[in-house]
């Protein structure tokens, strides 16, 4: 189902990684170059400026096509209806797999724009199609297709934004589902809570597994925004503002005190298991959290400034980094305030071995010829392009 070749995806983590050694000197730059050859990666992906440039260029180019074959098109008034934006979407799909199929681009900026123009004329087309429809059912059922339109995108092309828009619109696809069955808000945040825990807990599941590690990136960013649902949907001010939307009413919460302690504790709760489970995405929302508890508590409750409250929040967040770090200081449990030494998991592959079997077990005892000829490369870990 994965667009790219998974040989070389396999290929380029394990040169991050083996990179990785580099730097900290456990292997010499002599090993690695002997790695290389044995472990081509046949894509092109420039540096990051490169990329930025070519997906600035690409939205150019294909904004221009679009535009001059809905002008030519224009005299038959088919350029109209929801019709024409999938049609557009469907030839910058095509142009989309052409590149990586055939161009073996990866993260190479033109693929990453071909991508967002796809998914944004399908949305587009999908949202004029649907606007006829009143009331939640126009939500509702927007909210699926964008759903399943980029779940597909988000596995085909290992895609974290469209990871991200995927599990957005899966939540809001349960939310209007679920008021649109059950009428009121009484039950919607904890209906939330349930699915929004359960998103992360998969995510978590699918995470350690072997054969999904090529979306390794994409479950991070599901279990980022799962997180960041789950509080929101506990989250008071939320909770308060829908249901003052929803009714008109602006009455107290219902059980608001259980909504006030989620909005609370719930920051601290996320640090605390992220400094158990040595989890630094846990670890870094709930620090990012109590900002939010604290601005929603002042939303409230005018007991002081606006800046004294920041300052306190800032103070509180520093204060609690400043701790961790101290902790720290001295490893505990495996957890360390020290960089990791990788950056991406290989499920404990033995660099160690590895480095053993291609570059002593197979040294020639004398110079060969073997026709590979080493240097004038490009080579850059993530950043690559293939050639060596």
């Amino acid at each position: 189902m994965i667009a790219y070749n998974k040989t070389w995806l396999a290929n380029l983590r394990l040169q991050d990684e083996v990179e990785i050694d580099v730097q900290q000197g456990n292997i010499t730059p002599d090993e690695f170059i002997a790695i290389q050859p044995k472990y081509l990666v046949g894509f092109y992906t420039p540096n990051l400026f490169v990329r930025i440039g070519l997906f600035l260029l690409t939205c150019v180019i294909v904004l221009f096509g679009d535009g001059m074959l809905s002008l030519m098109a224009a005299s038959g008034h088919i350029v109209d209806g929801f019709g024409w934006l999938f049609f557009l979407g469907l030839l910058s799909y095509a142009g989309l797999e052409i590149i990586v199929n055939n161009n073996n681009h990866y993260r190479s900026g033109v693929d990453d724009a071909s991508l967002f123009i796809t998914q944004c004329l399908f949305i587009a087309g999908f949202a004029i199609m649907l606007s006829k429809n009143d009331g939640d059912s126009h939500y509702l059922s927007l909210s699926g297709l964008i759903f399943l339109l980029t779940l597909y995108f988000s596995i085909r092309f290992t895609d974290m934004l469209s990871a991200a828009i995927a599990c957005i619109s899966f939540f809001a696809l349960i939310f209007f589902t679920w008021t649109k069955i059950v009428p009121g808000l009484s039950t919607v945040p904890f209906v939330m809570m349930l699915v929004t825990g359960g998103v992360y807990w998969l995510a978590q599941i699918c995470g350690n597994r072997k054969e999904l590690i090529n979306y390794n990136t994409s479950l991070t960013i599901v279990k980022l925004v799962s997180l960041l649902a789950f509080y929101a949907s506990g989250n008071y001010y939320i909770i308060q503002t829908l249901s003052a939307e929803m009714t008109g009413k602006t009455d107290p919460v219902p059980f608001g005190m259980i909504f006030w302690i989620w909005t609370i504790l719930l920051p601290f709760a996320y640090i605390a298991f992220g400094i158990k489970k040595k989890d630094a995405v846990l670890l870094r929302v709930g620090l990012l959290l109590i900002a939010t508890a604290v601005i929603t508590f002042r939303t409230y409750y005018h007991v002081l400034p606006v800046d004294t409250a920041l300052t306190i929040a800032g103070t509180l967040v520093l204060g609690i980094v400043y701790g961790v770090t101290k902790y720290l200081k001295t490893p505990k449990h495996g957890f360390t305030r020290a960089e990791p030494d990788t950056i991406n998991s290989l499920d404990h592959l033995k660099i160690e071995s590895l480095i053993v079997a291609e570059t002593i077990s197979h040294a020639p005892t004398a110079p060969v010829n073997d026709g590979v000829k080493f240097g004038g490369g490009d080579f850059g870990g993530g950043g690559s392009s293939g050639d060596f």
